[in-house]
């Protein structure tokens, strides 16, 4: 099973007044996550009929490259921020 892909879409809900510093911080988080070794495809995008809410759109190679993700600092720094909430999120592996 740890060889399967991993997606997961989450819905984030950025901090009142904080959509500006929030996209900041996600553009940097997005161009990081990039250039890691298990990291297959990694979008935010903006709701675009609520500006405070987002879709985090991810595939990992495998569970070991999506916890390497959540451990790198980039990922640590960006939720140290406090600048959003995650409101929902759904994690799948890939049928083979």
């Amino acid at each position: 099973m740890k060889s399967q892909k991993v997606e997961s879409t989450v819905i984030l809900r950025c901090k009142k007044g904080k959509t500006a510093e929030f996209k900041n911080a996600v553009i940097k988080l997005v161009k990081e996550t990039e250039k890691e070794l298990g990291c297959e495809l990694f979008r935010i995008f903006e709701n675009k009929d609520n500006s405070e809410e987002f879709v985090l759109w991810e595939i990992f190679k495998n569970e070991e490259a999506l916890e390497a993700h959540m451990q790198a600092a980039h990922t640590k720094e960006c939720f140290a921020l406090g600048l959003f909430e995650p409101i929902s999120f759904i994690h799948h592996i890939e049928v083979k």
